[in-house]
């Protein structure tokens, strides 16, 4: 017998006056939903698992933003929120179709959006850059560890970063292909943030490993080259900056997917991100973005 799909609660369905639902992605911290209401376009229903609290500042951000470059926050209850629908494009679709330069005008046009200022005060309960590269820390303290090596790397990189951060500012903390959007009026939205607060340069960093099967492009020192000298005139510092930012979080992103049980396998997260960052590294050392 096949299991049965989650479904939204009556509560939430009275609150929003939801006529229809629809799962869409059920992930390791969400439920997502795409639903019709009686009283407004058609929205999408977030709704945070247990392990997936810690992007409740995510909220807080798009409610910040207000629509300003990111999917607009409708309502909300404690661990729900019923957003605006983005769309169906896909950052990554748009990219096989159009290429890389294509793309990342996009990406530069909505970091841009993301990172300019607002009448609302901040929000409050951002997570700083510190706390959320913590799996990081927790790794390079295990000598023992097989990649003890990359994690101190990564660890003495974050270090020197994080003391040194420079504009502070709300962050969406999770920006790759996947989540940027399009409506069919090739209007794009980000998605998804994780509500961060920290250095800008860290909200490119994500970009560097994405987008998901483009493994030969991730690895690519020219690719790798062009991404950074491109945001860090996006951002207004240092190529240098961007590549070490990227590199840091190539490292935390391999501690979160051992988290979640993936280990140096063909084709996973933690097997791509090692990959970027070897070569990152070379790059790096050689002083080839330190001019």
């Amino acid at each position: 017998m096949a299991e049965a799909k989650p479904t939204l609660s009556d509560a939430l369905v009275k609150r929003w006056r939801i006529r229809s639902s629809r799962l869409i992605a059920d992930t390791r911290s969400s439920l997502v939903y795409r639903v019709q209401c009686d009283d407004q376009p058609d929205a999408i229903v977030k709704q945070l698992k247990p392990s997936g609290l810690h992007e409740l500042p995510g909220l807080d951000f798009l409610s910040w933003r207000d629509g300003n470059g990111a999917v607009r926050l409708l309502d909300r209850t404690e661990t729900a929120a019923l957003l605006e629908d983005a769309g169906t494009i896909l950052l990554r679709d748009y990219r096989l179709l159009h290429g890389e330069d294509a793309s990342n005008s996009v990406v530069v046009d909505l970091v841009n959006k993301l990172h300019s200022g607002s009448s609302s005060p901040q929000p409050a309960e951002l997570t700083p850059l510190k706390r959320h590269f913590q799996s990081l820390y927790v790794r390079a303290a295990d000598t023992s560890d097989p990649l003890f090596d990359v994690f101190s790397y990564c660890t003495v990189i974050a270090d020197d970063l994080l003391a040194t951060q420079a504009n502070i500012r709300p962050l969406h903390g999770d920006l790759h292909h996947e989540n940027i959007i399009s409506d069919d009026g090739g209007v794009w939205r980000a998605i998804d943030p994780q509500g961060l607060i920290g250095d800008p340069a860290y909200d490119v960093a994500n970009i560097f490993g994405n987008p998901d099967g483009a493994f030969a492009d991730i690895v690519d020192p020219a690719r790798i080259i062009t991404l950074t000298l491109l945001f860090a005139k996006t951002i207004g510092c240092s190529k240098e900056k961007i590549l070490r930012y990227a590199i840091a979080h190539a490292g935390v992103s391999i501690c979160w997917s051992f988290e979640g049980n993936d280990r140096i396998s063909a084709g996973g997260n933690a097997s791509e991100r090692l990959a970027f960052f070897k070569v990152a590294r070379r790059l790096l050392e050689a002083g080839a973005v330190s001019v």
